[in-house]
């Protein structure tokens, strides 16, 4: 009952217990296992059961598994001193089940006004590694590498845009309104590099923010920003057939191998993958609903986007996507 069949027996967390707030600095991948399993309704007790369920218990509530998420509360705790273990779980279960601030409410012992404000606090806290953390940098490349990234875009349903309604939001993919981001992963090295967005879903090809501009607009007079020119000569991205066309991007085509064309599709499939992981966070799969103004929901969006890829980033270091 309870998943008891071949349980590990509960152990108590190696810090001392409290009941307002765990060290977050002491804390080990247990501690950080019971207690936040523990804020979410299964006392010790109930924790007596396969670790194995326990911590599919917590991903089901927090997104990372509990090794990941030390790494990032320690890292949070050393940079902003003044988060607490609780308020920066709330935010890992916000970004993972994405519920409403009543539910939030009933579950955290907070009020709503506290909740709202606290998630977008912390969340911002996450994001700001991104930059750090999400880089192109040529210096993480060999000298004989000659295909750096797969690249590809993203949608992500939000609500409609009413105070500034336009086509231009519109995902085809979807039926829906939407943002556009564009993702690029590091072939040889397991992580994200490089994020881009947000943009207006149906305004912008993935080609286009490729290339910084369609193709009568000359290179010159392109966003100089965009991918496309942030790959030295000789270097190249690998895209699917929305790419086609471009001089440093290598799609599939006929004349190439066998090898080539599974080599291709491996990278593909495991950019995707990559996409699957942010996917699993509800903030992102769901309709995104804050904002109270165009520019407010995209900036959040943002947040949201980028805080997850940074969590994601923390659990690649420890279960990095397959090889190609």
């Amino acid at each position: 009952v309870d998943g008891r069949v071949g349980s590990r027996r509960y152990q108590p967390p190696s810090t001392s217990y409290s009941r307002q707030q765990p060290n977050i600095e002491e804390m080990s991948v247990d501690d950080v296992l019971f207690h936040g399993l523990r804020l979410v309704g299964f006392g010790g007790e109930r924790q007596n059961v396969r670790r194995t369920l326990n911590i599919a218990r917590f991903t089901s509530h927090y997104g990372p598994e509990p090794d990941t998420t030390r790494d990032i509360l320690r890292d949070l705790k050393r940079d902003f001193p003044t988060i607490i273990f609780k308020d920066a779980m709330m935010t890992f279960n916000w970004a993972k089940r994405y519920d409403v601030e009543h539910v939030l409410a009933g579950r955290w012992g907070y009020g709503e006004d506290y909740i709202r404000d606290k998630v977008k606090e912390i969340a911002r806290c996450i994001q700001s590694y991104k930059p750090r953390l999400i880089v192109l940098d040529p210096t993480l490349f060999h000298e004989d590498e000659r295909d750096w990234i797969t690249v590809d875009g993203v949608n992500f349903i939000t609500e409609e845009f009413r105070q500034n309604p336009s086509p231009d939001y519109y995902d085809p993919k979807s039926n829906s309104c939407g943002l556009k981001y564009e993702f690029a992963l590091a072939i040889r090295h397991p992580f994200c590099v490089w994020i881009r967005g947000p943009l207006e879903a149906g305004k912008f090809h993935d080609k286009t923010v490729y290339c910084g501009g369609t193709e009568d607009v000359p290179k010159d007079k392109r966003n100089q920003e965009a991918l496309y020119f942030q790959l030295p000569e000789g270097k190249y991205a690998l895209g699917d057939s929305a790419y086609k066309g471009i001089d440093n991007v290598t799609i599939k085509r006929e004349g190439q191998t066998k090898e080539v064309k599974y080599f291709i599709d491996r990278a593909l499939n495991r950019q995707e993958t990559y996409h699957g992981r942010l996917e699993k966070f509800d903030i992102l799969k769901q309709r995104f609903r804050h904002g109270n103004s165009t520019e407010n929901k995209k900036s959040l969006h943002q947040t949201a986007v980028e805080m997850v890829a940074v969590i994601v980033h923390y659990d690649l270091k420890r279960r990095p996507l397959f090889e190609v």
